[in-house]
């Protein structure tokens, strides 16, 4: 929703913009596209394999730092930015990418992390997890109605042979099965969300963009899924629980959802919401 985003994060041509997903560049450059010489983006991501595609952008007005969600209100000082946007969950190249294990459509090693040169991988976590411990991320993180049943499945295959692959675990028996999506997609999420602890550094970007926030500044965020966009939404009514804040964003507008024509042009944008807050 790249029109969509710029309306509502750019309400000063001359601002100063914090872009949380950099991914392959797509908003990052759309911003500077409508800025003039006198506004700045910075853009961060935890994925170091962006950098192909950072180092694309020639551009003083640009700056980049590979970092977390959570590292923001480290980094950057109160009140550094008029605008920020978050596009949550995977890019699209790291999604195509066999060799990390994000898909089930190939073949691949179960690595799922967004940097890969540190923490668990879903390999590791899989074979050494308890089963309690595994159908919680299937059903808390996946919303997996069939988690326990799935979490048991897992434990009983690796006796045999260890989950190490991404067929290996797209391949477990889903009972009864009628949606149109492929079964797996709710537990390859939830390994996913896991493994880098997305809804701990979702939070913690949230409450750091409240202070991050010019006054008048804009929080664009934009969600593929429900547990996501719950914890926006919330965020954005101040009932958000174990967030203590003297101030929230107030929520503007009603939700935006991707335009039929995008949905054409991008399958993957279907389950987009567009949230927007505003610092008072």
């Amino acid at each position: 929703m790249p029109t969509e985003v710029i309306e509502n994060l750019i309400h000063s041509k001359s601002g100063d913009y914090l872009d949380c997903t950099f991914g392959v560049g797509g908003h990052s450059k759309k911003i500077l596209e409508n800025l003039n010489n006198d506004g700045s983006l910075n853009s961060i991501d935890k994925d170091p394999k962006v950098f192909k595609f950072v180092n694309q952008i020639k551009d003083t007005r640009f700056k980049f730092n590979n970092i977390s969600f959570s590292d923001i209100n480290n980094f950057y000082p109160p009140s550094s930015f008029d605008g920020i946007l978050m596009d949550l969950g995977i890019s699209s190249f790291q999604l195509d990418d066999s060799s990390r294990g994000f898909s089930f459509q190939t073949d691949s090693s179960l690595d799922m992390r967004m940097n890969q040169s540190s923490g668990l991988t879903a390999y590791e976590w899989l074979n050494q997890a308890k089963e309690k411990e595994i159908a919680d991320v299937f059903f808390y993180l996946g919303e997996e109605r069939k988690s326990r049943s799935l979490a048991r499945q897992i434990v009983e295959n690796r006796k045999i042979k260890k989950i190490s692959s991404t067929s290996d675990l797209s391949n477990l028996y889903f009972r009864n099965n009628r949606s149109k999506k492929h079964p797996a997609t709710n537990i390859f999420r939830a390994v996913r969300m896991f493994i880098n602890d997305e809804i701990e550094e979702l939070i913690s970007a949230l409450k750091s963009s409240v202070s991050l926030l010019k006054k008048g500044g804009r929080l664009v965020v934009i969600s593929f899924h429900s547990l996501e966009d719950r914890i926006v939404k919330n965020f954005l009514k101040g009932k958000l629980e174990n967030i203590k804040l003297d101030t929230f964003l107030e929520p503007v507008g009603k939700i935006i959802k991707p335009s039929m024509e995008e949905t054409k042009s991008n399958p993957r944008s279907r389950s987009a919401i567009m949230r927007v807050g505003k610092k008072s």
